[in-house]
């Protein structure tokens, strides 16, 4: 209380002898440690809290990791954050240099504090803690005055009074740290260490970052005057707080000693809350008094902030008290589930809030976020109250949670969380308690909450923040939503809606929601993977170290990026029920795409009677806005491959007369797409699956094929009189000028390449004319692949590229051989579609399409491999 009461005395000090400018200035000085201490604590804070206790030995042994990690991580990351505003100055956030090397020398120093002070609480020298803690609030306060009665009062003198503070503070903890509190016993095992580090470090980085880092977003995205309002109003928002992490730094210790149960916890939420509701109010209705009185008119904004903040504030601190009994008990899993919402609300809406209502769209975004994390996590604690309720002796007192068992070292063996997991809880309960069932309607209820609030500004964010929340939350939605986007994007509408950011976003959301609300994320094989991870890596090395025009070679990647972020598929997908249904929408979505495309293309022909038939196929193909005729092509023979292994394996005979109609639907839509390259990749396909099959299936897959030829229309007739030897149009020998230049390129770089989107600026150095057309008519900018997939690799990342993206593809064949020959029918329908988009990719870069890529991969994860007899092993 006293080193509050000192820091918010500094605090309207500098405010009103500052003024608005100097004001935002300090705050912004101020923020980029605490900032930069956040991100780089790595959980090593609650660590050094939970296991300094042990003994002397353990103590010490944390205190020298303190050093050491202070000034090695908090020294790299502030150079990093250097090095980054030399080559974008907005990093700075338009800080001098100079005064930019003083801000970072302070974030190793103000990391130690942390550190050491979270160990001296550790073990149980609460009074030592709190006395030191005052150091830096005292200097902050005692320097103001100085400064103020000199006459000195800058931003860059109170910084260093702030700075002052946190060095002497430094060397208090230290000379504390002497001092003998505990015996001597065992040392603390670094695994167990690191692993309770990693596990608490996602919640405290989230809790205290969406205040923190709010203040370098305001200065960037809303200027100078709401960042001194909003760090006018942060202090009074963060007096809630105090409240709220007083409790916890009581509850903590107290449920490792098994003083505190989760009934207690419960009931001392509730305390906190109403606690908390009464000062809200009472600071709410001061606030547009007391606000100008104290800081001056100027600051009077101030109050509409401070209203955004308090009713997220409120909740919170409940939430805040609850946290530490999870965290103490191990049971930080849904602590890190209702982190990872709340940030993603919080970040969403700062980005969009902040730059329309400035400083109170910042305090709307930071209630939002507390509200979504604090109704998620009451959630998770009803459950066990009501149990610990239930089980309560004589409905008057219970039994305190048995102290963890401890080894003679004095050190928690590693399955004590289990133990009093399981004998704090029957089954029932804690089937409960696991099962994510509760966190779905409380997620969906806090989602549609925050979307209202966000359509209040912004209908258009807020129904797409509804909308993600939603699906993260509903990872199966996500993911047949994302299946469907695949075949949407190679449409007229879609094309400009699902583009390769926003599929990546669909992934990613996936993805997320398949930790929070799904098995967890599944573990591909580790050869895959770093195969994955290295032809990823040398494409965008090579991309950016190879080009010739100098830096904007450099911006190569982000495409290359984009590209490749299908390869993301085998941690959200694996085979089960889940993705056959994503693939079913993905074939319904590649049927009704085919039924449009025949439509338009079949009004092309209807309009142009009077061309000959190859020229109205042209015209067809090369119409404004039209979509790309060879990706789409490739789509339809991807989902026919899907369509006609499953079609014999459906009972049901009405779902069987629609697959196998919608087998008919898609092989027409090949024939419509107008892409000799799916022509033929399509005979290939049902060849080789007639191949299989008995006569009888031969039979009727003839027939069937000799009755639709018929009714094709003349001019994609004529189109497929092209590949049988007709005459070559412009575009084939364009084409096979293009191919002989990609193998010129291949000649000049055979190791490495040109580089990813390099072969447009090389090719009029490689380009010779063959064909009857006039070499003038060419775009040679807009020619950047080879219309062949397999020189455009070669041309682009030489062999080391070609040998990393055949070892992948042979990854993929493989796993869907292995299930073929188990008898899967996943497996067949990925060798088809694999072998089908290979024959594509003659005549095209189909594969470099990211929704294609994507499409291909969902199929060939279908595939269940022979050696899968269980269930997939997830990370949890």
């Amino acid at each position: 209380m006293l080193a509050t009461a000192m820091s918010f005395a500094a605090g309207v000090i500098a405010a009103r002898a500052l003024g608005v400018g100097g004001r935002a200035t300090f705050a912004v000085m101020i923020s980029v440690p605490s900032v930069l201490s956040i991100v780089t604590v790595l959980g090593m804070d609650n660590a050094n809290a939970r296991f300094a206790g042990i003994s002397h030995t353990a103590f010490r042994q944390i205190v020298r990791w303190s050093v050491m990690f202070s000034a090695i991580s908090g020294s790299a990351l502030a150079a990093l954050w250097l090095l980054l505003g030399q080559l974008w100055s907005a990093v700075l956030l338009g800080m001098p240099y100079r005064l930019a090397l003083l801000v970072a020398l302070m974030s190793p120093v103000s990391l130690l504090t942390t550190l050491l002070g979270m160990a001296e609480l550790g073990r149980g020298r609460v009074a030592t803690y709190n006395l030191l803690s005052t150091i830096p609030s005292a200097s902050y306060f005692l320097g103001i005055c100085g400064l103020l009665a000199a006459g000195s009062l800058t931003p860059v003198t109170c910084f260093l009074s702030v700075m002052a503070g946190q060095l002497v503070c430094a060397a208090a903890l230290l000379i504390a740290s002497t001092t003998r509190v505990h015996a001597d016993g065992e040392a603390v095992p670094v695994r167990i260490f690191g692993s309770f580090a990693l596990r608490s470090y996602l919640p405290n980085l989230v809790h205290y970052g969406m205040l923190r880092l709010d203040v370098p977003v305001i200065q960037a995205l809303a200027g100078v005057t709401a960042v001194a309002v909003y760090a006018v109003a942060l202090p009074l928002a963060e007096g809630l707080l105090l409240l709220s992490t007083t409790v916890a730094l009581v509850v903590f210790p107290a449920v490792t000693s098994g003083a505190i149960d989760a009934r207690a916890a419960a009931r001392i939420a509730r305390t906190v809350f109403a606690a908390a509701a009464a000062a809200a109010a009472v600071v709410a209705a001061a606030a547009p008094v007391l606000i100008p009185l104290v800081y001056g008119r100027s600051y009077s904004g101030a109050g509409p902030v401070l209203w955004a903040m308090l009713p997220g504030l409120v909740v919170f601190s409940a939430a805040r008290s609850i946290q530490p009994y999870l965290a103490a008990a191990g049971l930080l899993r849904p602590v890190i589930a209702a982190t990872v919402i709340g940030a993603v609300v919080n970040i969403a809406l700062l980005l969009v809030l902040t730059p329309r209502h400035a400083a109170v769209g910042a305090g709307i975004a930071d209630s939002a976020g507390y509200l979504v994390f604090a109704v998620l996590l009451v959630y998770r604690v009803r459950p066990a109250a009501a149990h610990s309720r239930r089980c309560r002796p004589d409905n008057v007192h219970a039994e305190a949670v048995p102290a963890p068992t401890q080894t003679p070292d004095g050190i928690p063996p590693v399955k004590t969380v289990r133990y009093r997991w399981r004998s704090l809880y029957p089954r029932p309960v804690r089937c409960v308690l696991v099962d994510r069932g509760l966190m779905v309607p409380a997620g969906v209820l806090a989602a549609a909450g925050v979307g209202c609030l966000a359509m209040a500004f912004s209908p258009t964010f807020g129904a797409v923040t509804l909308v993600v929340v939603v699906l993260a939350l509903i990872w199966e939605v996500g993911l047949c939503l994302l299946a469907a986007a695949i075949p949407f994007s190679q449409s007229e509408p879609g094309g400009s809606l699902i583009t390769p950011s926003v599929l990546v976003a669909l992934m990613l959301v996936c993805l997320l929601g398949r930790v929070i609300a799904g098995p967890g994320v599944a573990r591909p094989k580790p050869v895959g993977v770093l195969i994955a991870l290295g032809t990823v890596g040398y494409m965008a090395a090579t991309s950016v170290m190879t080009g010739d025009n100098g830096l904007p070679d450099a911006n190569n990647w982000r495409y290359l990026l984009l590209m490749c972020a299908p390869l993301l598929l085998p941690l959200v997908v694996e085979p089960g029920r889940a993705l056959d249904r994503a693939l079913l929408v993905f074939c319904g979505g590649s049927v009704i795409l085919a039924l449009i495309d025949i439509v338009q293309i079949g009004s092309v022909f209807a309009a142009q009677p009077g061309l000959a038939p190859a020229d109205t196929a042209v015209l067809a193909v090369t119409q404004e806005a039209a979509a790309n005729h060879n990706a789409m092509g490739a789509l339809f023979v991807m989902a026919v491959a899907v369509l006609l292994r499953h079609h014999p394996t459906v009972r049901a005979p009405l779902l069987r007369l629609a697959v196998g109609a919608g087998v008919v639907v898609l092989a027409v839509g090949v024939a419509y797409s107008l892409s000799r390259a799916a022509y033929l990749a399509g005979i290939v396909v049902i060849a080789l699956y007639a191949a299989r099959r008995s006569l009888r299936t031969v039979l009727c897959l003839g027939v069937g094929a000799v009755c639709l030829i018929p009714l094709l229309p003349v001019p994609i007739a004529a189109r497929f009189d092209s590949i049988l030897g007709g005459a070559p149009d412009i575009s084939s020998a364009v084409r096979l000028d293009l191919w002989s230049s990609a193998l010129r390129m291949f000649e000049a770089h055979p190791a490495f390449g040109v580089g990813y989107l390099n072969f447009a600026p090389q090719l009029p150095a490689y380009y010779h004319v063959t064909g009857d057309y006039d070499v003038m008519l060419l775009q040679f900018p807009l020619l950047h692949f080879a219309h062949n997939t397999y020189l455009t690799v070669l041309s682009q990342f030489g062999l080391l590229g070609a040998a990393g993206v055949g070892s992948l593809f042979a990854f993929g064949a493989r796993r869907a051989w292995c299930a073929a020959r188990s008898g899967d029918p996943s497996g067949e329908s990925a060798l088809l579609a694999m072998i089908g988009a290979a024959v594509c990719s003659l005549f095209g870069e189909v594969l470099l399409v990211p929704p294609l890529l994507a499409g291909l991969m969902l199929i060939v994860l279908a595939a269940k491999p022979a050696l899968a007899d269980g269930p997939k092993q997830v990370a949890r």
